[in-house]
């Protein structure tokens, strides 16, 4: 069950929210060209021009980097090293590195209290003997879960976490003694209430502390577009930093259209060009957590064709694979969102992207109609996440067409949501006296958004008495795939379990100047029910907490998988990581009700309402939160209990959910059957009506 959707939609769904997203997301209408910029006073000792020639390698950057929130994307030892934590794998990843042809890693510092080590002891000695220069990437306070109590802590760049004076210095004293260490760089600089740390008077003691030591080490930090093309952005930061790393997203928080690269990269070029200042092309090859559907092979491919010519001019410094899915795992099981089989014609709309009304996006063919008389029907399967408990109807609105003519519609928050619904539709009159015709599927937005997401599904099309070409869409032959919206996105969503083998050799291949060629998606075998009711993270098994549609429940009742564990005791730590879904995020009508829970021999270790960020999608707990030190509960002890629950903190009327959980990964901890794949080990247990506890094995 996906379920009701996650925003308080009636608040947010407002003529001022649309035109602000609408005009936030939309670089083809990019604002007048900016005034000629005043010749910055530069406070770095070092000249650009000097500060390029070192960081960009013969022929521009090709990178890679783990990046925040992607899946697998890491390469990290299996076993945990005699300190408890599994260290990045040097020799794999450097080999990896190799494999794609990539010149430069940029070393996120954020998964692990281990990762700055490695980096200096292990990384960047082996990196420079093979030739790959190296950025390091820090994040900002809006990206570090810190706190003095372990299991409540999480990722942040460790050891100096938010002293980025500290980080400049040593960073800098870092590149002296290996050199391939080139530039460093600052993660989402100026979001939220990050900017506020990094004032002017505190950019320049980083900038003393970095040219101190070594002026010609880069400094970089994130730019987003309506940033990268902001006067103000470039007044502020210019005199301190050698450029920006711009993250593509589309036109509205997409990694679905590459089209617009070149639009987007001349009106940021008129900023930086000026100035002086390097711009490093950031590319989602994993996921991006605000956008509606993963990127895929094809995508990453033409995104890369698109921005090559601009690195081999010297227009911008490079491209950096975000998220290059490195750690040998297959596609997430889940994303396979068709009825049956691969595919399914999929409209997208991704978060606080902004409609206006009469947005469309659709899938259209011409049918042959049988000549025979009798009736003539067209029946098909559609899914949408909604089934109107949050209210939200009269905008995104379900149709049918017949040569332009609207012969049935439903709005996403009718009753269906939580799977695939079943559709006939009898076409007879609007197909009388008619040989052929044009039978359309169609998203249509009768009034804007500006934060309503969608990720709505159709499949399954059949007809009586109509021929239909393709209608379980396990191709892209057949249907003629149109819009009139850079925001509601049409297309045909083809899964592919090895799709991340598939986007590291786009990446290995385009950036070689060489064509991409896919290869052809194997089928999957037939499934019992729906194919998208697989929401297993990989395989087809996991823990399933569920209150159903329309039901109560009562304040103070759990629902519980549990095991007793064995414990290593020769584990220098505890672990337990884990991954966790579920169907609602950021609502306020939603929070404080349904509580996700992990204890540990009573211990609550992590506590999440249902609520949290983000919806419909498997997270490591929380965005910041990864793997959780149980050490404090479990030291000295031979067996411990572990228990996931769901826990009502108050009741709640129609709030229905299915919380899954998979995945589970443990250092010093031996838990039986951690991916669910059986029925075994885990005791089931509910104290409340209406709640529930599974095992969920598809199959």
């Amino acid at each position: 069950m996906r379920g009701p959707h996650r925003r308080r939609l009636l608040s947010l769904i407002t003529a001022t929210g649309t035109a602000v997203a609408v005009s936030l997301f939309a670089p083809a209408a990019a604002a007048d060209p900016p005034k000629p910029p005043p010749k910055p006073v530069r406070v770095k000792d070092a000249p650009l021009a000097e500060i390029q020639r070192n960081v960009i390698p013969e022929g521009g950057i090709k990178a890679a980097m783990t990046g925040g929130n992607t899946v697998y994307a890491d390469v990290r030892e299996q076993r945990p090293r005699a300190d408890g934590y599994r260290h990045i794998d040097t020799p794999r990843l450097v080999s990896k590195l190799r494999e794609e042809g990539l010149n430069t890693y940029v070393y996120g510092i954020w998964d692990s209290p281990t990762d700055w080590d490695d980096l200096r002891t292990e990384f960047a000695p082996a990196a420079g003997r093979a030739g790959i220069k190296i950025w390091v990437y820090v994040v900002p306070p809006s990206e570090c879960l810190d706190d003095p109590v372990p299991h409540r802590s999480g990722r942040c760049s460790r050891p100096y976490k938010l002293d980025f004076v500290s980080w400049a210095r040593e960073i800098a004293k870092l590149s002296l003694q290996q050199p391939n260490v080139v530039a460093w760089a600052i993660d989402d600089f100026v979001a939220g209430a990050n900017s506020q740390l990094f004032t002017p008077e505190y950019m320049q003691r980083i900038v003393d502390a970095q040219d101190a030591v070594n002026a010609k080490l880069g400094f970089y930090t994130t730019a987003y577009y309506w940033d990268a093309t902001n006067p103000w952005f470039y007044d502020r930061f210019t005199p301190f930093i050698d450029g920006i790393v711009y993250p593509y997203l589309g036109t509205n928080t997409n990694t679905q259209d590459p089209w617009p690269i070149g639009t987007n990269l001349e009106n940021i070029l008129k900023f930086t060009e000026p100035r002086g200042l390097g711009l490093l092309f950031l590319l989602y090859t994993n996921r991006f957590l605000d956008a509606a559907l993963p990127p895929t092979e094809t995508y990453v491919a033409q995104s890369i064709v698109n921005a090559l010519p601009y690195m081999r001019s010297g227009r911008i410094l490079g491209i950096n694979n975000y998220g290059l899915p490195l750690g040998d795992k297959p596609a997430i099981t889940a994303d396979n969102r068709a009825a049956h089989g691969i595919g399914r014609f999929n409209v997208s709309l991704a978060s606080f992207a902004g409609t206006r009304p009469g947005d469309f996006a659709q899938a259209e063919q011409r049918m042959r109609i049988s000549p025979l008389p009798g009736n003539k029907y067209l029946s098909f399967a559609d899914f949408d996440g909604f089934y109107g408990n949050l209210g939200g109807s009269g905008y995104h609105i379900k149709q049918l067409l017949v040569d332009g003519t609207v012969v049935w519609e439903s709005d996403v928050t009718d009753p269906g949501g939580h799977t695939y619904q079943q559709h006939t539709v009898d076409l007879t009159e609007a197909l009388k006296g008619k040989h052929e015709a044009t039978i359309a599927l169609r998203i249509f937005d009768r009034n804007g958004v500006g934060d309503y997401p969608l990720d709505v599904g159709f499949d399954d099309v059949r007809g009586d008495g109509i021929f239909v070409v393709n209608g379980g869409f396990e191709s892209e032959a057949g249907w003629r795939v149109t819009g009139n919206s850079s925001a509601l996105l049409p297309s045909i969503d083809l899964y592919a379990a090895d799709r991340p083998a598939r986007i590291r050799e786009a990446v290995a291949t385009t950036l070689r100047g060489l064509p991409f060629r896919n290869r052809p998606y194997p089928p999957e075998p037939p499934t019992r029910g729906y194919r998208s009711d697989n929401s297993a993270m990989y395989g087809n098994g996991r823990l399933s907490f569920t209150v159903p549609e329309r039901t109560t429940t009562t304040a103070g009742a759990c629902a519980s998988a549990t095991q007793v564990v064995k414990v290593d005791p020769n584990s220098a730590r505890y672990e337990i990581s884990f991954w966790d879904y579920d169907q609602y995020a950021k609502s306020g009508v939603v929070w404080g009700h349904h509580i996700k829970r992990l204890l540990v021999d009573g211990n609550e270790v992590y506590h999440h309402d249902v609520a949290d960020w983000w919806e419909n999608t498997w997270m490591n707990g929380e965005s910041a939160q990864g793997p959780i030190d149980v050490s404090q509960f479990v030291r000295g002890k031979d067996k411990v209990t572990v228990s996931f629950q769901l826990c009502m903190a108050n009741p709640a009327t129609d709030l229905g959910v299915d919380v899954g959980i998979d995945t589970i990964e443990t250092v010093g901890l031996d838990i039986r059957n951690p991916g669910f794949e059986t029925k075994r080990d885990w005791t089931l247990t509910s104290s409340g009506q209406n709640l529930q506890a599974m095992i969920r094995i598809a199959g």
